[in-house]
């Protein structure tokens, strides 16, 4: 069901590239089995690519190119704002 809402909502919403901050595959800040698995998924969906973005090239992008962040962005949203700021910017 997560694959057919995944494909329905970039269908609906024109995606073509998913970004997703890579992570680490041990230690404190390592993913689990289930948010690999999320990642997997979004790999497949049919006509989009998924780019991974380094937490370090993230880092510089914030520091350099965002000036600020939208008014009501959620905190645990930021990451995944500067994963799609980043990929906009950097084609």
């Amino acid at each position: 069901s997560f694959m057919a809402a995944l494909h329905e909502f970039a269908g609906e919403n024109e995606v073509e590239t998913f970004a997703i901050k890579t992570r680490a595959k041990k230690g404190r800040m390592a993913g689990g089995a289930v948010s690999f698995k999320i990642e997997t998924l979004i790999q497949l969906v049919e006509g989009c690519h998924t780019r991974f973005v380094n937490p370090v090239a993230l880092s510089h992008f914030a520091k350099k190119e965002v000036d600020e962040y939208p008014e009501k962005l959620p905190v645990y949203l930021k990451n995944a704002f500067l994963a799609g700021a980043y990929a906009l910017a950097k084609g």
